[in-house]
């Protein structure tokens, strides 16, 4: 495929990627919730089609999230979407209280980082822009 083609389906493939993600962290967080109600394991992977085990490990990665708040690339993603708007994406983002690890990897859990290196990646990905990030970092001093 040449690169002319790749470059005029990139803004729908990006899209397409927020859409996924969104998705994916919304599952986490709905998993997450119904083990905290209560909601016994075998049930929830009924439900989302994943295995005991698979909602396990995703119960224990959303809890060390913290899946009940708000994420960095979640606002982010939520704007690239259309879902908020830009100055609603700089409000939320301006108001995250606790700055913490947000990236999982299936296998290794929790990658090392912070919110600030977050937002760096999601602008280096086009999902962002170095003024928005600029915009968010005075705002949070």
């Amino acid at each position: 495929m040449s690169a002319m083609t790749v470059a005029a389906h990139e803004p729908s493939l990006r899209l397409s990627y927020a859409r996924a993600r969104l998705a994916e962290i919304d599952r986490m967080r709905q998993v997450y919730l119904a083990s905290l109600d209560g909601v016994p394991q075998r049930e929830i992977a009924a439900a989302v089609h994943l295995s005991q085990a698979s909602v396990h490990r995703v119960i224990v990665r959303a809890r060390a999230l913290g899946m009940e708040r708000e994420s960095v690339e979640e606002v982010v993603l939520q704007r690239f979407v259309g879902g908020i708007s830009t100055a609603q994406m700089l409000e939320r983002l301006a108001s995250i209280e606790s700055w913490v690890p947000r990236m999982v990897d299936p296998v290794d859990g929790v990658l090392p980082g912070d919110s600030q290196a977050d937002l760096d990646e999601l602008c280096e990905d086009g999902l962002i822009s170095e003024d928005e990030v600029d915009q968010v970092l005075d705002a949070r001093e």
